[in-house]
């Protein structure tokens, strides 16, 4: 997917097929990487996503990380959203 096409998709909750194979459920959330200067993508999995809004919530600024896997959009192949 182009990163047009994923910016609607931003904090959605959604079933996503990468290049791989694998189907994940959960949303993909932005995130903006100062030091490197660049927009990274990260999958928060349904079962993190309460988590993931309770830390986001408490401005733990690394929740992202800790609750969720780094994508790359180009290998995001097919998004179904959900419910």
């Amino acid at each position: 997917m182009s990163t047009h096409e994923i910016q609607s998709l931003v904090f959605q909750k959604g079933q996503f097929t990468f290049s791989d194979g694998n189907q994940n459920e959960g949303m993909i959330i932005s995130r903006y990487n100062i030091p490197q200067g660049r927009i990274e993508y990260y999958l928060i999995p349904t079962n993190n996503m309460l988590a993931y809004q309770a830390a986001r919530s408490s401005h733990e600024l690394d929740a992202h990380k800790k609750l969720g896997m780094v994508v790359e959009i180009g290998n995001i192949m097919q998004a179904k959203m959900l419910n």
